[in-house]
């Protein structure tokens, strides 16, 4: 599957130069082949500055083809023990470079390359049409290859391989499939073009990596001064131009493709915010592979209107200023500078920062942009800005950057020095906000503690989050009476996150200017919508976003969702089922496709996709809850309280599970140990947060 469009973008550059009789860029520059990026080559010709700073950029070399000059170190009989197989090495006899499976002895031709520094990784063509990345990658500093997953195999309760083949996430999965995961961000007018009827690819792009088309848009008949930048793009806001940074750096969703330069992120992406356990910590840090964008959109900074343009170079990526005199920072921190309406904090490093000037803890960013690794070997910055507090690790078990530096002592000791820097500095607004989600995030049921945030909340991320989280519980009259007042509000995110708790009130939502709203709206209302003439855009959407997604897990559920509300029961078994196939380890799979069956009145076959549901997820305790509740159904209540009381050992928060036990105790009798359960719970409750 050979698809770099050469001759496509040759067709097109051809046409280019005949219409406005420019020469392209002649000279040289750092890119790894002038040739492959004909379009940008146009650009050059009156922007070679330009041209030559992001030539030399990562955003440059995010994809290319096999070059060996660069290649053939790797590929020089080198060996890897990688997800339970050995991985071999090789360059054949033609000069293809050649990844063997010694399990299964299957060979696999290098197709095109990602990256650079400090990583990089190799794709493979996968049975369906679409190119594979191993979860080997070669390390260029340490000139060796490994596992970008080791510490799936030292966290794996039994110490080994814990990505198999079969498993979504095995880099012959479609977790690790570039068309779907990776490509709109390496390569530029990325058009993924899956087909659900023969489950291919034949995805299809103009530019390799991220080149001048990607964040300019290139109009169809130049100016009059020959240049291919549609005159009315040439000035983009600031967050324009930082929306279209964020359609890379952010852990999202992808509702579609067809984001252009100029384009609204939230019409286009779901951003990730910290609503699910082990991806941020609650107080919005990254905690997995999470990117910049979720960090910033919680932060002071964020919400003050900074953007990645404005300590990044728009050509070369890199800083403008140096981190580690502090000078990028104390550019505005020096200086009061105002952004938007906000003037920005006057900090004197020396007396802020309880390390000596010339430490690393000096340093701005070494505090308040702390890094963790990704992908094993790549150290990223967190973009959230927190400031450390260590007495929320004490209490709570997050991270802080003090121990970075002093890994010799606990938190103990950190919190003890910063009380000790600052006397002044008392449980925060942003402290609570961390306890409430900590705590939802938890399992508990604790929408008075979300809301009391939610009531002074200013930063719109946040608002969304909270929100998302209140959703997920009880809605009182409170939480509606939040909702409501939040449906017309300016950021698209917090709209969004009301109408999940609005349900048919957020009808007139699905009429909403940003597609994010739009499609929050719908999916509450899905039983709604079929047959709504005034709902047919909204339904029609709906399909064209479950379609998009189609070669995911989550694709073929929202497929099987529209098919169930469309009353084609066959057809959405078959989705879930497709789900399931796709991704046999995904708990949520399980679980919906289980609701599915116990609506469709088939209860034994609910009950044997919650037993398989309990197996690959014998940690979940919303699995084991789910299944309390298909056994009591089927009155096998000893049972239920056995599934329930696994819940309650998992997650001793979990008030569901909790208060279903108690009513299953009612049932057989047992008065007093229902009792003891709601007194429990009640408790629970009613408990005083700190």
């Amino acid at each position: 599957m050979k698809r770099l469009p050469y001759l496509a973008i040759t067709l097109l550059f051809c046409a280019c130069d005949e219409a406005q009789k420019v020469e392209p860029y002649a000279g040289q520059s750092a890119h790894w082949q002038q040739s492959a990026v004909p379009i940008s080559l146009k650009c050059a010709a009156c922007h070679a500055k330009e041209f030559e700073d992001w030539a030399g950029s990562d955003h440059a070399w995010a994809y290319r083809v096999v070059l060996p000059e660069l290649d053939s170190e790797p590929f020089h009989g080198q060996r890897l023990q990688a997800h339970g197989s050995e991985l071999r090495f090789t360059t054949t006899r033609d000069g293809k470079l050649q990844i063997t499976d010694g399990k299964s002895q299957r060979n696999f031709t290098v197709h095109s390359v990602l990256g650079r520094k400090p990583l990089v990784q190799y794709l493979v063509e996968g049975k369906d049409g679409g190119l594979h990345t191993p979860s080997a990658a070669w390390d260029i500093a340490l000139h060796e290859w490994f596992d970008m997953f080791e510490a799936d195999k030292r966290l794996s309760s039994e110490g080994s391989a814990t990505r198999k083949e079969g498993d979504w996430g095995h880099w012959l999965g479609r977790g690790m499939n570039w068309n779907s995961q990776c490509a709109w961000c390496h390569t530029s007018h990325f058009r993924k073009n899956y087909d659900l009827t023969t489950d291919t690819y034949k995805s299809t792009w103009k530019e390799p990596g991220v080149s001048c088309i990607q964040c300019h848009k290139i109009s169809d008949k130049p100016s009059d001064d020959g240049c291919l930048v549609a005159t009315a793009d040439r000035k983009l806001s600031a967050q324009q131009m930082h929306d279209n940074c964020a359609t890379c750096h952010a852990r999202r969703e992808e509702l579609d493709d067809t984001f252009t330069v100029g384009d609204k992120f939230d019409d286009h992406f779901r951003l990730e915010l910290p609503i699910i356990p082990g991806i941020f910590w609650p107080n919005g840090m990254q905690r997995d592979e999470d990117y910049c964008e979720t960090g910033l959109r919680l932060s002071r900074m964020g919400r003050a209107g900074v953007t990645c343009l404005d300590c990044h170079d728009h050509h070369t990526a890199t800083l403008k200023l140096s981190q580690e005199d502090n000078s990028l920072c104390m550019r505005c921190h020096a200086t009061g500078t105002m952004v938007g309406k906000t003037a920005t904090p006057i900090i004197n490093p020396t007396d802020h920062s309880p390390c000596p000037p010339d430490s690393k803890g000096g340093r701005c960013v070494e505090c308040h942009m702390p890094e963790s690794m990704y992908m094993a070997r790549d150290p990223r910055r967190d973009h959230s800005f927190n400031s450390p507090s260590p007495e929320l690790s004490v209490e709570l078990g997050l991270p802080n950057a003090c121990l970075n530096c002093h890994s010799d002592k606990d938190n103990t000791w950190a919190a003890s020095v910063i009380s000790q820097k600052y006397p002044e500095r008392k449980s925060t607004r942003d402290n609570s906000r961390t306890r409430a989600v900590h705590n939802a995030l938890a399992g508990q049921d604790n929408t008075q503690e979300l809301l009391a945030a939610f009531a002074t909340e200013e930063i719109p991320g946040w608002r969304a989050t909270l929100l998302e989280l209140m959703a997920r519980q009880q809605v009182t009259s409170e939480v509606l009476q939040a909702a409501r007042a939040s449906a017309d509000d300016e950021n698209a995110m917090v709209r969004a996150a009301a109408a999940k708790i609005l349900g048919k009130e957020a009808l007139t939502l699905i009429h909403d200017p940003i597609k994010l709203v739009r499609r929050a709206a719908a999916w509450q209302n899905i039983g709604n919508l079929h047959n709504n003439p005034q709902a047919a855009e909204a339904m029609a959407e709906l399909s064209q976003i479950a379609e998009h997604q189609s070669d995911q897990p989550t694709g073929a559920m929202l497929l099987a969702m529209l098919a169930d509300a469309r009353g084609n029961a066959e057809l959405a078994e078959h989705q879930y089922k497709r789900a399931i196939e796709l991704d046999p380890s995904s708990a949520v799979a399980y679980m919906d496709f289980a609701v599915f069956l116990a609506r469709q009145n088939r209860p034994m076959d609910a009950l044997q996709q919650m037993l398989k549901c309990t197996k690959v997820a014998p940690d979940n305790p919303e699995a084991f809850y789910r299944l309390g509740l298909i056994l009591a159904e089927l009155q096998h209540f000893d049972y239920a309280l056995s599934a329930f009381d696994k819940a309650l050992q998992l997650s001793p928060a979990f008030h569901p599970a909790r208060y279903n036990k108690a009513v299953v105790l009612q049932h057989l009798g047992r008065q007093d140990e229902a009792q003891n359960e709601l007194n429990m719970l009640r408790a629970l409750q009613t408990s005083p947060t700190k």
